[in-house]
């Protein structure tokens, strides 16, 4: 029989993550409560308000995720990503721009590792989320897209021109061979 405060907190987290579907899970050994803060606050800086980062008991999670939709996943299948210390990252609407913060910041302080998560409800392997905070911003890839849209147009415009510009050269060319004639 459960305690009532695993209950209490198994409720808890069933709360707080009912709606999620994308999270990254952490291994946070070696993170402080001081610096715990400070990635929250990063999230919450780079990634809006609904984002945070929480540290997880991995029974209690597991026995939470299990009756949430969106996180039974982690629970059917996740044994070995909730296993040992695990911290989690949610709640921001940019799932790469959450992965993004969390590397940078691991960069900077080497503490965190990827040990994998949900993206859409899918399980995310580790190397996945390192993958995952490796892809360019939303407005370096639109600037790709907009580039490899716009390199054949420019090409075709080129082509388009060349007619018309020997054209021209011929009509000024005309135009002073006429001038030539009339002063000669």
């Amino acid at each position: 029989m459960p305690s009532r405060l695993n209950k209490l907190v198994v409720d808890e987290l069933k709360e707080r993550f009912t709606g999620v579907d994308t999270c990254l899970l952490i291994d946070f050994t070696g993170l402080s409560g001081r610096k715990a803060a400070a990635l929250r606050s990063q999230l919450r800086a780079e990634c809006g308000d609904g984002a945070s980062f929480s540290i997880i008991k991995a029974a209690l999670a597991r026995r939470a995720f299990g009756e949430i939709g969106g996180m039974a996943p982690l629970a059917a299948e996740g044994e070995e990503l909730l296993a040992g210390p695990t911290g989690i990252a949610y709640g921001a609407d940019d799932p790469v721009l959450m992965a993004r913060t969390v590397a940078d910041w691991s960069k900077k302080e080497d503490v965190l590792r990827f040990k994998g998560g949900l993206l859409s409800g899918r399980l995310l392997a580790a190397e996945a989320a390192v993958a995952l905070a490796k892809i360019p911003p939303k407005n370096v890839l639109m600037a790709q897209v907009v580039g490899t849209i716009a390199a054949p147009l420019t090409g075709l415009l080129a082509v388009a021109q060349g007619p018309i510009r020997k054209l021209l050269g011929l009509a000024e060319a005309l135009a002073k061979k006429n001038a030539e004639a009339e002063t000669g």
